[in-house]
């Protein structure tokens, strides 16, 4: 069966990556309401949940 850890990991680390970029790039833009940058925090976390993917992807199954 084919395993989706690998793709989707890949996808989410990409995904992030181009949130984090933009986030960085917008400088002062924000969601509306808030003060938070929320392209910067919500790519951030989807790095994480990228590697964390493509770390399960590589562990050998036991």
């Amino acid at each position: 069966m084919f395993d989706l850890r690998l793709p989707s990991g890949l996808f989410f680390l990409l995904l992030g990556l181009v949130l984090v970029g933009f986030g960085a790039a917008a400088g002062d833009a924000h969601a509306p309401l808030t003060t938070v940058n929320v392209n910067l925090y919500t790519g951030a976390f989807m790095i994480l949940f990228g590697g964390i993917l493509l770390w399960l992807s590589r562990r050998k199954a036991s």
